[in-house]
């Protein structure tokens, strides 16, 4: 026997009539390619990551999937390094006096190797994709948000269904990305700067299968490209240059509470010395990176031969492979461009069909 499942719910209609508009953050739909959105869904994936999914996956819910487990990927990251870090700092008040003060030094460094590690990884990817959307119109990094009803839980009169919304990018598949999203115009633009030409009868058909090797080629190339620039950072964190920068969080201010000082009192008092500190340490950190790149570039005084422009290596050589990586790609679409051309007829010149 088959239950009726209901499926008349205020925010689901398979029907044809005409509805309200919803407000627009409730739909599928693009989203601007800036530093707030960037945040704001990577904010939403990390907690839904660490909160949501795994609950769903271990209850074995009908409605977990695919893209819930890539998503839970960030969890071994972010957990590992939080594990590296104490590793190298909380053990320290076992060693001796001697051995303390050299492992406190090297644990910090290494905490601060992995946040310049992930800071660097991401960051570095703008090398890869901004020349590439200049150059051909493509923006591999484009966020969307995707509306999906899952499955009912319930059968009959209970069953509801309550949408969920995912943080995606509209090129994370090569071959199903979601041109459905995007409109004439965008592919229109991308014809253009691809070389392909203006007012195409149907430039996605056109444009489709560069795009299709762009989003392959730039892939590879930010993930390799990526991970140099993360060794950069880690290598950036292991120079001298940052002990004025742990002196300042070690020797931070602490507001003295008054005898009988009243609760406001107390917050702004509290409020300024945070600010005073903020602005410190803040200042600190951009002088020590600043040092740092020096040292790292100049290399130690006392090492010789390859290890003094050891640190120019290192950076040349992610330059370089950045660079390198980022022309493939413009260079492998514009190439692909000129093919078409030049296999397409030109229909302003005569030709006798056979």
């Amino acid at each position: 026997m088959i239950k009726a499942v209901n499926l008349a719910q205020e925010s689901t209609s398979f029907q044809s009539k005409p509805e309200k508009k919803k407000k627009a953050k409730e739909e599928t739909r693009i989203l601007p390619n800036t530093a707030k959105t960037r945040l704001k869904q990577g904010f939403q994936k990390t907690s839904s990551a660490f909160i949501d999914y795994p609950v769903k996956g271990l209850k074995g819910d009908i409605n977990s999937d695919f893209y819930e487990f890539l998503t839970m990927g960030i969890v071994p990251y972010l957990a590992g390094s939080a594990m590296f870090m104490f590793v190298f700092n909380c053990v320290n008040k076992h060693l001796d006096a001697n051995s303390q003060k050299a492992a406190s030094k090297f644990g910090k460094k290494m905490a601060l190797g992995v946040v310049l590690y992930g800071v660097l990884k991401n960051l570095s990817k703008n090398l890869v994709t901004k020349p590439i959307k200049m150059a051909t119109g493509v923006d591999t990094e484009m966020p969307y948000q995707n509306k999906v009803y899952p499955l009912p839980k319930e059968a009959g009169d209970a069953a509801t269904i309550e949408p969920q919304y995912q943080q995606r990018k509209i090129f994370d598949s090569k071959e199903f990305y979601r041109k459905d999203l995007l409109d004439r115009a965008y592919f229109d633009t991308v014809a253009k700067k691809l070389g392909l030409g203006e007012n195409l009868n149907d430039s996605v058909s056109e444009t489709s299968p560069i795009i299709q090797n762009i989003i392959a080629t730039s892939n590879t190339a930010k993930s390799l490209a990526s991970f140099s620039w993360a060794g950069v950072g880690v290598a950036l964190a292991m120079q001298d240059s940052w002990i004025d920068f742990f002196d300042s969080i070690s020797n931070r201010k602490h507001y003295a509470v008054k005898t009988d000082e009243k609760f406001a009192s107390k917050v702004k008092g509290k409020l300024k010395t945070f600010g005073e500190n903020t602005m410190d340490v803040s200042k600190t950190f951009v002088k020590s990176l600043g040092r740092s790149c020096k040292s790292l570039w100049n290399g130690n005084p006392a090492d010789k031969g390859f290890m003094r422009h050891s640190g120019k290596a290192f950076v040349g050589f992610a330059a370089a492979l950045t660079t390198l990586l980022t022309a493939n790609t413009i260079i492998r679409a514009k190439n692909m461009a000129q093919s078409k051309n030049k296999n397409t007829i030109d229909k302003t010149k005569e030709s006798t069909v056979i």
